[in-house]
């Protein structure tokens, strides 16, 4: 049914319209749609692919929005459920070129899309899938720990990629996601990352040897952005 599924993290990105501007003094901002996860199967879509996310939102205001806008750019939202209760995530960031843009995260204790279990999920859509593609900040609290393992036990085939997406404010400690990222390695068969997040992944930050500690660990594939 698709070419590309995706699982976990969505929201509202609300960013500067100005640069090198401090948070603090930003006066404009553009509302944008957000999340690793979610941004993976927008771009699979704009190549023609049929993609879906498997993600939740509030019952607000910025989650109709979320939801609108995976439809509009041709992503399946079939999987987008609906969870009362927590607020739909957002994320303001400062753009300060070329390559510094600070972020932060409004996510509460336990976001919607943290809150996916396994009786949200589709099996036989993600067993047949041509790619399953999810992300490390989905492993870091329960139920959507167990969500992911049930997803990961469905894959027989095909391609399944492990974003190593770290986002340090989101995990208890640095060894708690280096602990879930060892734990999910051999369940995938790609891993990608920046070198901050393949150093929390495997413990080694030099690229040549992060990229061999990844495949050490199980992928077949290992894709480490020089950043």
């Amino acid at each position: 049914m698709y070419d590309l599924i995706t699982i976990g993290r969505c929201g509202v990105d609300v960013y500067p319209l100005q640069t090198g501007v401090g948070l603090a003094d930003v006066e404009t901002f553009g509302k944008f749609l957000g999340g690793s996860p979610t941004n993976v199967a927008v771009a699979a879509a704009r190549h023609g692919l049929r993609s879906a996310v498997i993600t939740a939102v509030g019952a607000d205001p910025f989650g109709a929005y979320v939801r609108r806008a995976i439809r509009d750019f041709g992503v399946d939202d079939a999987y987008v459920s609906v969870i009362e209760g927590p607020a739909t995530p957002v994320t303001f960031c400062e753009i300060f070129p070329p390559d510094h843009f600070p972020i932060w995260f409004y996510r509460g204790e336990h976001p919607p899309d943290l809150r996916l279990t396994p009786g949200h999920l589709d099996l036989d859509a993600i067993r047949s899938t041509g790619l399953f593609w999810f992300s490390l900040t989905g492993l870091s609290k329960e139920p959507s720990r167990a969500a992911h393992a049930a997803a990961l036990s469905a894959r027989t085939s095909g391609w399944t990629v492990f974003d190593l997406d770290h986002r340090p404010a989101l995990w208890e400690s640095r060894a708690a996601a280096r602990a879930a990222a060892r734990e999910a390695l051999p369940h995938a068969n790609v891993a990608v990352g920046n070198l901050d997040e393949v150093e929390t992944a495997v413990g080694v930050r030099e690229p040549e040897a992060a990229a061999q500690a990844l495949l050490d660990a199980g992928v077949e594939v290992a894709i480490v952005k020089m950043g």
